[in-house]
């Protein structure tokens, strides 16, 4: 209970500059941060707590020497951050016109989990240093909530689909570059799926377990190409916001999202077609490799490419891009688990039952309309699983564009 309490904890920023007492509370407006916003002619601050409560601290006055050196150029003021609680303090620094984004890398390089930004006349807002942290996140009861919160998001962007040229347009780019992409995404699937079949045909076995084909099947992979290719676009646009200086505070980005969520929807469009184009002109949908196990081909692929955008769209380096692409990887094991998982029982409740009704009846039921109905159970169950693994990804990527 004391951890559940410790994580809920209520805090306050206390900081004095130019002589000038100021305390302010996370999720609340502050007039005497907002009045040395003006003073300071700045747009936004940022805090950031140097350790937690419960840890030992440096109990010397001001920022400890090993992370003052941490720290970039510029004006750092010393503060503290208080627990309401039980009055215990932890050190702190303040700066002005730090982006989330920056904020979010000085907090990481300075071992800390969170930090709090704000700007005049908005709530100040206590981020995590990892987007997709939350306490609470792999509880069942959020995993369903978020589920099907995001697929009816989804069904407000794709009834918004009209107003994709704006959508493209707030996500700095436009509709020509947009039909280029999918010009240049679509026309690699084809290319890759036919070059695979040749090289298949080269080799004279698809089934071969030579080295040489497992490499093939892997670079010619379903979501591979896709993937990286709108990932690099949104990478792109990222950039592009970057070097605008946008940094809107939550109820800004979440007006902002409803704006570009069909651009992001016309994405996974297209990456769901660029999927069934390469399981279609590959002779192999369903894929059979040795680390990876065996895929079921378009829908298999199709959770992972979009699992996979994330990670390629907001790494700036190599190493970003590994440690980013963890959780997106076990995001997409555990969805073709619980997909595979869900269908395996499904087809057992659905033989138990068939039992008991031929039991019940008087006559005897054809075998054909057995399988048909079974077949339709399958595919629906299929559909419903992948649709909630779908608005669950949906709504992580919209809790992280809203959390940048």
């Amino acid at each position: 209970m004391a951890k559940k309490k410790n994580k809920n904890r209520l805090v306050e920023i206390r900081v004095e500059i130019d002589d000038v007492k100021i305390c302010a509370v996370p999720n609340t407006t502050s007039a005497d941060l907002d009045h040395l916003l003006e003073r300071r002619n700045a747009h936004s601050f940022v805090f950031i707590p140097l350790s937690r409560f419960g840890k030992r601290r440096n109990r010397k006055p001001g920022i400890p020497a090993r992370q003052k050196k941490k720290l970039p150029e510029g004006d750092w003021y010393d503060g503290e951050l208080r627990s309401k609680d039980d009055d215990k303090t932890v050190p702190g620094v303040l700066a002005f016109d730090i982006r989330r984004r920056q904020a979010r890398e000085i907090a990481e390089k300075l071992g800390v989990k969170q930090f709090f930004w704000g700007t005049t006349g908005a709530s100040i807002e206590q981020h995590a240093v990892e987007v997709f942290k939350r306490d609470d996140s792999h509880g069942w009861k959020t995993v369903r909530m978020l589920a099907f919160q995001g697929l009816a998001d989804m069904l407000v962007a794709a009834r918004n689909i009209a107003s994709l040229p704006t959508a493209v347009q707030e996500s700095q780019t436009d509709m020509q570059k947009l039909w280029q992409l999918c010009g240049v995404v679509l026309g690699i699937a084809i290319t890759a799926g036919v070059l695979q079949s040749i090289a298949f045909s080269i080799l004279g076995s698809e089934d071969s377990t030579s080295w040489l084909t497992s490499m093939i099947k892997v670079f010619f992979y379903p979501f591979i190409i896709p993937a990286v290719l709108v990932g690099i676009y949104l990478r792109v646009l990222v950039r592009k916001g970057e070097e605008e200086g946008r940094d809107f505070t939550a109820a800004e980005a979440e007006e902002n999202w409803h704006k570009v969520a069909p651009h992001l929807l016309a994405l996974w469009a297209l990456c769901w077609t660029a999927v069934l184009l390469l399981t279609w002109v590959q002779t192999a949908p369903s894929t059979e490799l040795p680390f990876i196990g065996r895929t079921d081909g378009a829908m298999t692929s199709f959770i992972v490419c979009v699992w996979m955008l994330l990670p390629i769209a907001n790494s700036k380096s190599v190493e970003t891009l590994f440690s980013s692409a963890i959780e997106a990887a076990i995001a997409a094991a555990v969805s073709i688990f619980t997909i595979k998982l869900s269908l395996y029982l499904t087809n057992l409740m659905t033989d138990f039952l068939w039992g008991i009704l031929i039991s019940m009846v008087p006559f005897e039921i054809p075998e054909l309309l057995q399988k048909i109905i079974n077949a339709i159970i399958n595919v629906g169950a299929e559909v419903f699983f992948m649709a909630v693994l779908l608005g669950y990804a949906w709504s992580r990527t919209r809790q992280q564009f809203t959390r940048l």
